[in-house]
């Protein structure tokens, strides 16, 4: 086998068909090259190397692409606008990210599609099926997400929303964790009303439980972040419920005891589509709009 390696090299470069393309890389740094090779995290540091890259016009087998430099400015970009806390290596290292940052987006539509149709009924938490997706990815895909720079927004926020992805945090609360078991994308609903400050939810569990909620929100200046050319993106809101109430088939609805502590909401990523947000207590929660979510599941 290594003799016909080394036949089919010698015929390409005797074709002219080789370009050799090279890059100095410590993998110890936190500086990314143009090509670069991926590292284990949990490699051990080791010094300087040089790679090579190969690319030719008349094998698709032998042909070994690199980053473009469009794509590694791009990330540049990204990388800039991270949180300070950001964990590279739980989002699979500087290499992963960079990987996935071609449309960071579509990427996550693209796993909550898969995961929806895999449970057969839709339900937002994929359970065993979510085990075939790489948590580094999930991970890499909201720091993405987030280096993009498109936190809250009022007029983007209004209206309907469905859930369709759920993770629950550590701190979530029990019901809130087995309400989520039995969540299905499309039957739990949720509203913003920027008009009043308000935002309520319908939550649809087992074949006759609802549990509603209605919640006053304010933007804070807390928590913001800044886009890599130094805009100020607002991330926060604050939230108090102000109603809570179960309610099982036709019986008469039963008040939920609501918690007299404020929790808050911090935005990921927001546009017309799509909405991805975390809890106070670790909650992962990607909402979109009805019509989008219609779209992607017959895709």
């Amino acid at each position: 086998m290594r003799h016909l390696t080394d036949l089919l090299l010698f015929l390409l470069v005797a074709e002219g068909n080789i370009r050799f393309g090279w890059s100095f890389f410590n993998p110890t740094t936190s500086d990314v090259p143009v090509n670069r090779a991926a590292v284990h995290r949990n490699s051990k540091p080791q010094p300087p190397y040089l790679s090579i890259a190969l690319s030719t016009t008349s094998s698709p087998y032998l042909r070994a692409t690199t980053i473009s430099e469009e794509l590694a400015q791009k990330f540049g970009k990204l990388r800039k606008a991270f949180p300070k806390d950001a964990n590279v290596v739980k989002a699979g290292g500087w290499y992963n990210l960079e990987r996935l940052s071609v449309d960071p987006k579509q990427e996550l539509v693209g796993i909550i599609a898969e995961g929806l149709k895999s449970t057969g009924d839709s339900k937002v938490q994929f359970g065993s099926t979510y085990a075939r997706h790489d948590d580094e990815k999930l991970e890499a895909l909201l720091l993405l997400l987030y280096g993009m720079g498109k936190g809250f927004d009022s007029d983007t926020i209004d209206g309907e929303w469905d859930l369709v992805f759920t993770k629950q945090g550590k701190k979530s609360p029990a019901f809130q964790k087995l309400v989520g078991t039995t969540e299905k994308a499309g039957r739990s609903k949720n509203f913003f009303d920027v008009a009043s400050m308000n935002f309520s939810g319908v939550v649809k569990f087992w074949k006759w439980g609802r549990v509603g909620t209605k919640v006053k929100y304010d933007p804070s200046s807390e928590a913001y972040s800044l886009t890599s050319d130094g805009k100020i993106v607002l991330r926060r809101i604050e939230c108090k419920i102000i109603n809570a109430y179960l309610k099982w088939w036709k019986l008469p609805g039963l008040p939920i005891p609501t918690p007299k502590r404020k929790g808050y909401l911090d935005v990921i990523y927001l546009d017309n589509d799509i909405r991805v947000t975390k809890g106070n207590r670790g909650g992962l929660f990607v909402h979109m709009r009805p019509a989008y979510l219609e779209q992607i599941l017959l895709d």
